[in-house]
């Protein structure tokens, strides 16, 4: 392990030891959670949602914005990558074209992935992921949109008492870059929020930073702080709402995966920590390629099961998920399609 892999894990250390320490007394509850519901990737919620070290495509602007820089790996090659493959018995996953295209110009040559996510849930909600994923300068850049809408919401007074149905919707717009340091990949996101509750409107901004790192051939491991600073306040006065700062607590996501030789099965595990919550959450998640073309997913999300498929024609990865619910055990369905030009 290089000396600034170290340094990366002491200053993940010490930012989980600070945010607990300053969010100790913080009771600003659960805002901006809509930005951790997760229905962003086929592939990543039918593993579970156990993404933040497996993520290596557009969707890393969602999941963690470190996994961007695996696009470089993933489009282009270069010689020493050759070698590495070769040397860690990976043989099968060099291609001729790998062979005939590792020059210094074809690793630097421009890239650009285009990636798109709906899913239909249960209990009347919908939600959307759209983002686009280039090469600049010596990493890779993201911009992406994820959105989640759900009607007929109980509105209820301090009594309990029943008062009106309202529509919620809530979205977030990134801004997100990925680069590498030794055998460390670094990530940050910056990222605008607006809900609406009904007629009221919020606004705010907030941050996301994670790392993925290869502790050892065949084995990685990822971390995420999500929501660092995030912050939500209403777009003007409204009657009988505080027209405050409310700041959301972050999200800590320890995530470690193992890959075989012949690359074709990834196993993937996350403990998640939202600070608001007494509980941790577990995710785990199996990536199995049977063909080429065709790779088949399986996970556990906190206990509840999921399942998906993906095929890949020419340059498009389509993607499908089911997973349960966990509001009333239902049934979700994901769709997601990437594009590379």
């Amino acid at each position: 392990m290089r000396i600034g892999t170290i340094h990366i894990l002491f200053i993940l250390f010490f930012l989980i030891i600070g945010y607990n320490i300053l969010y100790a007394e913080n009771d600003a509850g659960a805002r901006a959670a809509f930005t951790r519901g997760g229905w962003a990737g086929a592939r990543y919620i039918a593993m579970g949602k156990a993404a933040e070290v497996v993520v290596d495509d557009v969707y890393a602007i969602y999941w963690n914005p470190a996994g961007l820089r695996e696009l470089i790996n993933k489009e282009t090659i270069t010689s020493d990558e050759i070698k590495n493959k070769a040397r860690t018995g990976r043989i099968n996953s060099i291609t001729e074209e790998d062979l005939t295209s590792f020059t210094e110009e074809d690793y630097t040559r421009f890239f650009m992935q285009i990636g798109v996510s709906s899913a239909v849930l249960d209990v009347n909600r919908e939600a959307g992921f759209a983002g686009v994923a280039f090469n600049l300068l010596n990493g890779v850049m993201g911009v992406g949109y994820y959105g989640i809408q759900s009607g007929d919401i109980e509105s209820r007074d301090e009594g309990g008492n029943y008062i009106k149905d309202l529509d919620y919707m809530a979205s977030v717009g990134y801004l997100s870059y990925g680069w590498g340091i030794g055998v460390a990949s670094v990530g940050i996101s910056v990222k605008g929020l607006n809900e609406r509750i009904g007629n009221v409107n919020y606004w705010g901004l907030g941050a996301d930073i994670g790392t993925q790192i290869e502790l050892v051939p065949l084995v990685k491991m990822g971390f995420v702080v999500q929501d660092i600073g995030t912050w939500l306040k209403p777009v003007k006065n409204y009657e009988n709402i505080d027209n405050k700062y409310d700041f959301a607590l972050p999200t800590f996501k320890l995530s470690a995966s193992i890959t075989n030789r012949a690359s074709d099965i990834i196993a993937s595990f996350s403990g998640i920590k939202k600070l608001e919550q007494d509980d941790f959450e577990v995710n785990f998640g199996v990536q199995y390629t049977i063909f080429k073309y065709t790779t088949l997913y399986l996970g556990l999300n906190d206990s509840l099961f999921s399942s998906g498929i993906s095929l890949k024609i020419f340059d498009v990865d389509l993607s499908y998920a089911f997973t349960f619910d966990k509001i009333n055990f239902g049934y979700n369905n994901i769709l997601s399609l990437t594009l590379v030009i």
